[in-house]
């Protein structure tokens, strides 16, 4: 009996609800709850026309924390960012795998959502991320409101996390060959971060990243590579020692073998790609990629055993070398350091006679650049200087530099690339500059840029 009156109890609840029931309309605005549903803006046209349509690519620009890491707190990217991001993506990354893999290969194989972030992931390690790849499919990009699709260090860096974790995405679809992680097996640590850059490199690892572990270490060398361009690269490896320069040639080849076998991909032909690429969408301007922080903080020359000066500069060098001989030192060299707020510190090399001791002569300079032409700059001695110990010694050799002093300092100058910059160099460590005086271009003085 008590089932029979627990099913009649159950019968006569449906039945009342049943008769209570009322139509209505819902007044609710369903696109507060789901902005997906929302109605196509020109930004969504926009995303639809360049990666949805051509590559089935969805960019994922209205915030979804679900798609991040809940545990941290991270900032919205500004829909004005997206466009200029996402075309950067285009050109550098989609466009040059395209020219080198073939038409077809990025819709095979790039991943089909890009997610973009504002801020930075921190983490507890004192690092933060840049970019993640999940599974093969999904790419997190970080940072997208300080992106400057002008600024060559800002697409660099961008386009080379992208490089990095489409590496991952690859490696997952094709391994590479396991002697990879066997070049230095012994130095990989989860403490990657806490030695420096040059240790990294002399253990045969081309960042301190790589050695994470053998996975990321092999992202890291096609990422590097690749934005760095063949210019840059070959620069630091080659002054290596032979044993690190071994090891990094090595995965080198593993790295270019892996693309020709995996994906029919020339690597070098794809790395020149991507330098075309960046030059064409953000051009180096050497004026505006010189002090802290920026591409460049010296430019420093030999001038009588390195780069070929111009005549006239040459002359005047001579002329403060055989003078500053009649004192009994040896003119070497000179630099420039690039500092904060326009000022820059020359800096002159010179020996005793026997070559036994360097001294440095230093005078600060204000870099008073044309605000209307891009380059122009007068090069003007500050009326108080320092009173170090170099500054002393610019002093007491004052008079002997008087000849190249006078051409510095008297003289309106154009500062661009040097007449012999070899072609891919530009923006990359090494690469020559030149002051070209304004009234005669076949007078100047040639630097290596750092």
């Amino acid at each position: 009996m008590k089932k029979i009156y627990i099913v009649s109890l159950l019968i006569m609840l449906i039945t009342a609800a049943s008769s209570c029931k009322k139509e209505g309309t819902l007044h609710a605005n369903l696109d507060a709850i789901d902005r997906n549903q929302s109605a196509k803006t020109d930004l969504d046209r926009w995303i639809d026309e360049n990666f949805v349509v051509p590559y089935n690519i969805e960019v994922k620009y209205r915030w979804d924390a679900f798609e991040l890491n809940l545990s941290k707190d991270m900032t919205p990217p500004l829909e004005s960012q997206v466009i200029p991001a996402m075309q950067t993506v285009k050109d550098v990354w989609i466009s040059t795998y395209e020219s080198v893999g073939g038409k077809d290969f990025m819709k095979i194989n790039a991943p089909k959502q890009f997610v973009l972030v504002g801020s930075p992931e921190f983490n507890g390690d004192g690092t933060i991320t840049l970019g993640t790849a999940e599974g093969g499919r999904k790419i997190v990009l970080y940072v997208i409101n300080n992106f400057d699709k002008s600024n060559t260090q800002n697409v660099k860096q961008m386009i080379q996390v992208i490089q990095h974790e489409f590496t991952h995405i690859l490696n997952q679809k094709v391994a590479f060959d396991p002697a990879f992680s066997l070049v230095t097996k012994a130095d990989y640590t989860a403490n990657w971060n806490i030695p420096s850059l040059d240790d990294a490199r002399a253990l045969g690892f081309i960042t301190q990243y790589s050695r994470s572990n053998p996975i990321e270490d092999f992202a890291e060398m096609v990422a590097n590579m690749l934005m760095m361009g063949s210019y840059e690269y070959n620069n630091i490896v080659n002054a290596l020692p032979l044993d690190p320069r071994t090891k990094l040639r090595k995965k080198e080849q593993l790295v270019v073998e892996y693309f020709k076998t995996a994906w029919g991909i020339d690597f070098y032909a794809l790395q020149q790609a991507v330098t075309d690429a960046v030059e064409n969408t953000a051009p180096v301007i050497l004026a505006n990629s010189i002090g802290p922080g920026n591409t460049y903080t010296t430019f420093a020359s030999s001038p009588l055993t390195e780069t070929p000066q111009s005549a006239e500069f040459l002359a005047n060098w001579n002329t403060a070398k055989t003078a500053l001989g009649n004192m009994g030192f040896v003119l070497t060299k000179y630099d420039m350091t690039f500092k904060a707020n326009h000022i820059m510190t020359l800096r002159y090399y010179f020996t005793s006679g026997d070559g036994s001791t360097t001294y440095y002569g230093d005078t600060d300079y204000f870099m008073d650049f044309d605000p209307n032409t891009t380059g122009l700059v007068k090069l003007e001695p500050l009326s108080v200087q320092p009173t170090d110990v170099t500054y002393a010694n610019m002093a007491f050799i004052k008079n002997a530099m008087t000849a190249v002093d006078n051409y510095i300092k008297n003289n309106q100058f154009r500062f661009d690339w040097a007449p012999n910059l070899v072609p891919g160099s530009k923006g990359a460590k090494g690469a020559f500059g030149a002051f070209y005086k304004v009234d005669d271009a076949s007078s100047y003085m040639i630097g290596t840029l750092n």
